[in-house]
């Protein structure tokens, strides 16, 4: 009975001289494991261990203890000179770790997407070609198309002169044929003519000659 006496009183001496403190984030410090008891002294009973880097938050400090709450809510008291403003180096180091790893992740994924970028490139780079190259067909063929074109353009002016010239010349030779026909006709009459004109200088000649051997005949008898 007197030693609960005791221990009330030393408790209300404790809560009397308990400096209040703000709520601050503490990490258990790089020990294996830490008492969390129940009241501010040894002789409370240890209600948790805490682990080296557990994150835990500060309530209040009196007396070299301070009272804290568990990430689970629990709540207790530990030896203030247990906690640190940082967290444990296996804490960091885990941490490290686990950055090291996810940069190393992100490492592979931008190598990655470098290899794909390069590989896109490289076909990029064949398109390119491609379209280089058939563009140049494209002209090729479009150059020899326009050539082709022009002779096409001067043949038929050419053709277009040469059906000009055979008019010409149709017309020409209708001319001529029918001054052909003309002059073939002149011929004709000038040969009927000439007949007639010899005919009756012949006719001429041989009548006397018939009509003076007729008087001779008859003035013999």
């Amino acid at each position: 009975m007197r030693y609960r006496v005791g221990q009330l009183v030393g408790v209300a001496g404790l809560i009397m001289v308990t400096v209040s403190a703000s709520a601050a984030t503490r990490y258990v410090s790089d020990e294996l494991s830490i008492n969390m008891r129940r009241g501010p002294g040894t002789s409370y009973r240890i209600t948790e261990l805490l682990a080296a880097g557990d994150r835990v938050e500060t309530r209040s400090e009196s007396n070299g203890w301070t009272e804290i709450r568990t990430e689970d809510g629990d709540t207790g008291y530990v030896l203030t000179r247990f906690l640190s403003e940082d967290p444990a180096a296996r804490t960091r180091i885990a941490d490290m770790q686990q950055q090291t790893e996810a940069l190393k992740q992100e490492n592979a994924e931008l190598k990655e997407e470098l290899s794909e970028a390069l590989s896109g490139s490289k076909e990029l780079g064949e398109t390119k070609r491609k379209l280089v190259s058939e563009n140049e067909r494209l002209s090729s063929e479009l150059q020899n198309l326009r050539e082709t074109s022009a002779d096409a353009i001067r043949i038929s002016e050419e053709n277009e002169k040469f059906r000009e010239q055979i008019m010409s010349m149709r017309s020409e030779l209708e001319r001529l044929r029918h001054q052909n026909e003309a002059l073939q006709s002149r011929r004709e009459g000038m040969k009927i003519g000439a007949l007639i004109l010899v005919g009756g200088i012949v006719v001429g000649l041989v009548l006397p000659l018939f009509r003076r051997r007729r008087k001779n005949s008859w003035d013999s008898l």
